[in-house]
């Protein structure tokens, strides 16, 4: 939301002309700020040959093809340069962007994103090496909402050459990667389906051979269709509300489930019939919708987190004769993650509590210590380090050590605006985007 506000000094009878920029970053309140010049960039070129080696490159290390990373995890894989987080990172190139909150994927040494252009929600590919349009696949719909504001949500997928991507109407398109011609779309909502008050936000989960996507309904809240066709395979009897978090992979209990969410619970399914294997109260005070992924603990343990004074639990899911079982184990008001979903590494849960960055011992749930605030950002862990792009438009780079909060660095690599996007590191290069523009740094160490 843009005002144009005229300010009056009384001491030098001027008048002050300007353009004010508000919006809601995740808390209670808006931010208000002043439209700022647009600043200069300086650009730097990588080492000869760096880039074009790693988007030749085939193997995984190269890719970062789903929300939140290769494993949906928001785990960043070795990036087979040496980085010194202390230094400001070289700009590669910067490109200007419609607005949503889409994350980032890279495929093939393209990226791909989901933002608004006037009345068409768009699924863009773009060249890795200089940000350039490759091509675009437009549909005539618009999502928009006093607090979240305009775009789509979702983030694209890539597999097997193709791009699928769920529209905020619920339209699941299956696109050629390469050329972005349209292979099918298929409609996953029912005619009375009610929207999530701030949009379809789920990504869509591609698995064994199929999409799977959970906008929640009344006569199915989770469908299955066909990667190759886009055939229907299964809908599931799991019925509720949609929420905001995406279907996830996860072996428990010895068995590889697609674990979802409804408006106050959630559900283990088995991945090729959509059977229920187990549900799991989850009831959120004011919203009562789960934004943040669950993260698996263990075998048999997942995590799951909320805000609005929520809190964690982790929840033991187990088999017997009779089938499977959920028991809490703990629960704990150190991690109430609103937007972030939160990072597990080596027995420790690192996540925001509210806005503040938190550890807390995976087992007990106790906490180990509470650090500054980035506000409502996104979280990798890139081996033993935290990076995290907050809610602003900043980096910060935080150890990722139980012992004790210490900040590397912090530095502000964004316009100073509202971010919810989901960046992505690959070879040393990080590719992070708001709701207009998108930028690449280089982060490795000269």
């Amino acid at each position: 939301m843009r005002l144009i506000s005229a300010v009056l000094c009384a001491t030098t009878g001027l008048v002050f002309i300007g353009c004010v920029h508000i919006e809601w970053r995740g808390g209670m309140t808006p931010s208000l700020q002043w439209q700022k010049r647009e600043e200069s960039h300086t650009y730097v070129k990588p080492e000869a040959g760096r880039l074009s080696d790693l988007l030749e490159n085939n193997s995984s290390s190269a890719e970062w093809p789903d929300f939140r990373g290769p494993t949906r995890r928001g785990i960043a894989r070795s990036q087979g340069v040496p980085i010194d987080w202390r230094k400001k990172p070289n700009l590669i190139w910067r490109r200007e962007i419609g607005p949503g909150h889409s994350s980032l994927i890279l495929a093939s040494g393209r990226l791909y994103t989901m933002e608004q252009e006037g009345d068409f929600e768009t699924l863009t590919c773009r060249s890795m090496r200089d940000g350039g349009v490759v091509w675009k696949y437009r549909k005539p719909t618009k999502l928009k909402d006093s607090m979240g504001g305009i775009g789509p949500r979702s983030s694209p997928v890539a597999a097997q050459g193709k791009i699928y991507a769920l529209h905020s109407n619920g339209t699941l398109s299956c696109l050629q990667a390469s050329t972005g011609d349209l292979i099918w779309e298929r409609e996953t909502l029912e005619p009375e389906y009610e929207h999530p008050h701030w949009g379809l936000a789920c990504s869509p989960l591609v698995l064994n051979g199929m999409v799977i996507v959970s906008p929640g309904g009344a006569a199915g809240a989770v469908k299955s269709f066909d990667a190759e066709t886009g055939r229907p395979a299964w809908v599931s009897k799991l019925k509720g509300n949609g929420v905001y978090l995406s279907p996830s992979a996860m072996k428990l209990a010895g068995r590889l489930q697609v674990v979802v969410a409804v408006e106050g619970k959630l559900a283990g399914l088995e991945p090729s019939t959509g059977e229920t294997l187990w549900e799991h109260p989850w009831k959120i005070f004011m919203v009562n919708t789960q934004i943040t992924q669950p993260l698996e603990l263990s075998e048999d343990v997942l995590l799951v987190s909320a805000g609005y004074g929520k809190g964690a639990e982790a929840v033991r899911i187990e088999k017997d004769t009779q089938g499977f079982t959920t028991q809490r184990i703990w629960k704990s008001k150190n991690l109430k993650t609103k937007f972030s979903s939160p990072i597990f590494r080596n027995g420790y849960v690192y996540g925001f509590n509210e806005s503040s960055l938190t550890c807390i011992e995976a087992q007990t749930g106790g906490l180990m210590w509470r650090g500054e605030k980035y506000g409502y950002g996104r979280i990798l862990l890139v081996e033993d380090k935290l990076l995290i792009l907050g809610n602003t438009g900043a980096v910060s780079v935080v150890e990722a050590n139980p012992n004790g909060f210490v900040e590397v660095s912090s530095r502000q690599l964004l316009k100073k605006e509202r971010c919810w996007n989901g960046p992505l590191l690959v070879g040393g290069f990080l590719v992070l985007r708001n709701g207009s523009e998108i930028r690449c740094y280089d982060y490795k160490a000269r």
